[in-house]
């Protein structure tokens, strides 16, 4: 899955207000100078909150020298990933939103996003406009299990 149903990012973002006041935050920051100190899970992020594709936000490394030379394996995408998932990271990642963004709301967008190994994949997987892995994972629905009231351990 490329992009979340709003039925998903509702679970996230609550109500408008808070979707507004995100958005708001997110063009104050992008004109300030702070812009600067905000890395590639910080876009990750807000990209992944508003349910956008927040893999097109990286270009893929190109260059062949620099491909040779194993760039492909220090490539910002793969970097933000990591500091999306790494707990450690939390709150440098959650500084810049002024606590409209919640350790619960990362929290689910750790489950929404999945972790991937960069070690999995190869430079040639990643043409233009294309990825070899989803953006988002939805958890399996829980199958209600009937019970017909028979006991099959007798």
């Amino acid at each position: 899955m490329n992009t979340l149903p709003r039925a998903i990012t509702a679970q996230v973002l609550t109500d408008l207000t808070t979707y507004q006041s995100l958005r708001q935050r997110w063009s104050e920051l992008m004109r300030s100078p702070r812009k600067l100190d905000l890395s590639g899970a910080h876009h990750l992020l807000y990209l992944a909150l508003l349910g956008k594709d927040w893999r097109r936000g990286f270009a893929r490394i190109t260059n062949r020298r620099k491909l040779d030379n194993g760039a492909f394996y220090g490539w910002g995408l793969f970097r933000a990933m990591v500091g999306l998932h790494r707990a450690s990271c939390e709150a440098e990642l959650l500084a810049p939103f002024d606590g409209l963004v919640t350790p619960a709301m990362l929290q689910h967008i750790r489950q929404l996003v999945p972790a991937q190994n960069k070690y999995s994949y190869r430079p040639d997987q990643f043409s233009v406009g294309s990825f070899p892995f989803a953006a988002y994972t939805l958890p399996a629905p829980v199958q209600p299990t009937m019970n017909t009231g028979q006991n099959t351990n007798a």
